[in-house]
């Protein structure tokens, strides 16, 4: 891919609708499953500390795999927070309290001082097309397809 290439990328329409859609199934549904896998707590996410002592390896045959899967989706998760991390305030205040506070929409707007359409029609789906843009180990983002003249 040349620098060209990139640059339509990035300047590609996307589909806004989709997108959100694809932001909220992915912090709504992956991110739960990918903390599960993880075992991780997402109130004590911080950087692994070593102790220093010698491990040793496991026996089990889908030890590789195991492995894999645990560590991909720690990957996620660790993303998905630094995404979060990257939006503006009130984004990283509306995506926190929803996906990692487990607050409702209800909760999230009257503690933010929103009005529930203002809310609904313009913070929240800005929030979740800050999250497309910030979250960069899958692209998020639903494009306009080109149409064939």
């Amino acid at each position: 891919m040349n620098e060209n290439d990139s640059m339509y990328y990035l300047l590609q329409p996307v589909d806004v609708h989709k997108t959100i859609d694809n932001c909220k199934h992915h912090l709504g549904v992956i991110l739960p499953r990918m903390i599960r896998t993880s075992g991780q707590d997402i109130t004590g996410l911080k950087s692994p500390s070593m102790d220093g002592m010698p491990k040793a390896p496991g026996f089990n045959n889908n030890a590789d795999s195991t492995i894999v899967r645990r560590v991909t989706a720690e990957q996620i998760v660790k993303r998905t927070i630094e995404a979060i991390g990257h939006c503006d305030n009130t984004s990283k205040d509306v995506l926190s309290y929803l996906y990692l506070d487990n607050y409702t929409d209800t909760m999230c707007y009257m503690d933010l001082g929103y009005s529930e359409s203002y809310y609904f029609h313009k913070v929240k789906p800005a929030a979740l097309l800050e999250f497309a843009d910030a979250y960069l180990l899958d692209d998020l983002h639903i494009y306009v397809e080109k149409s064939s003249d």
